[in-house]
């Protein structure tokens, strides 16, 4: 995560709709004109969310409430009005729109501070580095202008239906487009700036390359993280460390999504087996769910991890075959120690992370494990893997440990042991981080970089043109 920081600044996992980016550089201003106190400001943030996201739930037609709901909160707001309760919407408590007092913004803050379009003074918003375009404030004028006066009723909110929709004349998408790809003369564009615009660029080419994938994820992992693209491809050459960074930093996302998708496997094993289970219960179902082959054997069976130039191969991809998914996902740590020890440079660094004493779980860790097991049946290999999750759960959870109000001590995990029993207080989700490609993605697509024909991802005219790419 820390790698993904530095490669997409200004974006992060929940910053999906762009028309935000717009409001908040234009309330910057507004309330830094008219010097709004913090609490000023935050009643105005959320009476504008309110609005926005009422707006979006009217249908422009019909004035039902059937409207295509974009914005966020649409969903509560769409409930409470049918409900005909909306005098607390804007209030911060129950009912409202939010369950935070700050709203939507609390999601937005760091990615709008980082693209310089807002700063916050004790709270209260003040303008960014980048003066606010007279064609945004001029856009969210009149609805930041009601907000500062009153809350905003459904027949309001009806004035406000085109600011939920994103169109090719929309005022903010060209200054949004300019600074999120930082295109322009003579600006004064900093390191993260460039950054985030390799990435769009790096991003861009592999939808170029590769149109017929599932999504932005699957296209860059697909012309980037194997074959010979990141040495051929004139963008990819271009864009150099950046480029390499990113092939290391999507083949450790499948190294970890396989930790990630084996410990919920693990936690759910406990939840199953009437509320507790021994280590040698877990032995056992490990046990049970791998080949009695060698590591050794194991791998030769595997597609290689490089091909015959020294290309990353997808092995990985290529695993599942007839195996099951907890004999998938070890092969994945096992063909990532293998990684780590053939990759090099910037490629390896980015695929190591943080690697270093005391960093559990990591490549470097696997590999260890690996030559130790390697004339081994892969059913102790997999034992071992078992006890290093529950260890290293452990360790998490004793870092984390506080003492609540009442002096008692907690632990903030979900799998607890007790006399060499475990038992489970809940599920971990098998899920892996976020890229923040999926929202650089969408954000794209918002600001005419990207669009879809027939489920086709297709870089435009305009993206081409933005972002410098080959015809």
């Amino acid at each position: 995560m820390n790698l993904v920081d530095v490669l997409v600044p200004g974006v992060s996992t929940m910053t999906s709709n762009s028309r935000y980016f717009g409001l908040y550089w234009a309330l910057a201003s507004y309330a830094h004109d008219r010097d709004f106190d913090t609490l000023t400001c935050r009643t105005v943030l959320r009476r504008a969310e309110v609005a926005l996201a009422m707006a979006s739930v009217i249908n422009p037609h019909t004035g039902s409430l059937d409207g295509l709901g974009e914005m966020h909160g649409a969903d509560t707001v769409r409930s409470q009005l049918a409900k005909g309760s909306v005098d607390r919407l804007v209030d911060v408590g129950e009912r409202s729109y939010s369950p935070r007092a700050w709203g939507y913004w609390s999601q937005y803050k760091g990615p709008i501070v980082t693209l310089g379009l807002a700063t916050t003074d004790q709270g209260a918003f003040r303008k960014g580095p980048r003066e606010t375009p007279v064609l945004v404030r001029d856009m969210f004028r009149p609805l930041l202008e009601l907000a500062a006066s009153r809350n905003l009723s459904q027949e309001d909110a009806k004035d406000f239906i085109d600011l939920t929709g994103f169109q090719p004349g929309s005022a903010d998408l060209a200054p949004l487009r300019a600074v999120l790809t930082a295109t322009g003369d003579g600006i004064n564009w900093n390191a993260n700036d460039s950054t985030r615009r390799s990435t769009y660029r790096i991003l861009a080419r592999a939808v170029q390359l590769a149109p017929d994938t599932s999504s932005w994820t699957s296209a860059l992992v697909d012309v980037l993280a194997y074959g010979p693209a990141l040495d051929g491809d004139p963008v990819f050459i271009a864009e150099g460390s950046r480029a390499k960074s990113w092939r290391g930093l999507l083949l450790r996302h499948r190294f970890v999504g396989a930790w990630r998708h084996l410990w919920s496997r693990l936690v759910d094993q406990v939840w199953h087996s009437d509320g507790q289970a021994s280590r040698s219960d877990l032995h056992e179902w490990v046990r049970g769910c791998t080949t009695n082959d060698t590591v050794e054997g194991f791998l030769r069976s595997c597609t290689a991890p490089f091909d015959a130039r020294g290309n990353p191969a997808p092995a990985e991809v290529l695993l599942s075959g007839n195996r099951n998914d907890i004999e998938t996902d070890i092969g994945v740590l096992l063909i990532g120690s293998v990684r780590g020890d053939e990759l090099a440079g910037v490629t390896l660094d980015a695929f190591r992370g943080n690697s270093g004493r005391n960093h559990y779980l990591d490549p470097q860790w696997v590999a260890h494990r690996r030559r130790e097991y390697m004339h081994r049946p892969l059913t102790d290999f997999a034992c071992a893997v078992v006890d290093d999750m529950l260890d290293q759960s452990h360790r998490v959870a004793l870092a984390k440990m506080y003492v609540d109000n009442e002096g008692r001590m907690k632990l903030p995990t979900k799998l607890h042991e007790r006399n060499g029993l475990y038992f489970a207080t809940g599920r971990e989700g098998p899920g892996n981080v976020g890229l923040r490609t999926e929202q650089l993605g969408e954000l794209g697509r918002q600001l005419g970089l990207f669009r879809f024909d027939d489920d086709r991802m297709v870089v435009t005219e305009l993206g081409v043109e933005t972002l410098g790419l080959p015809q």
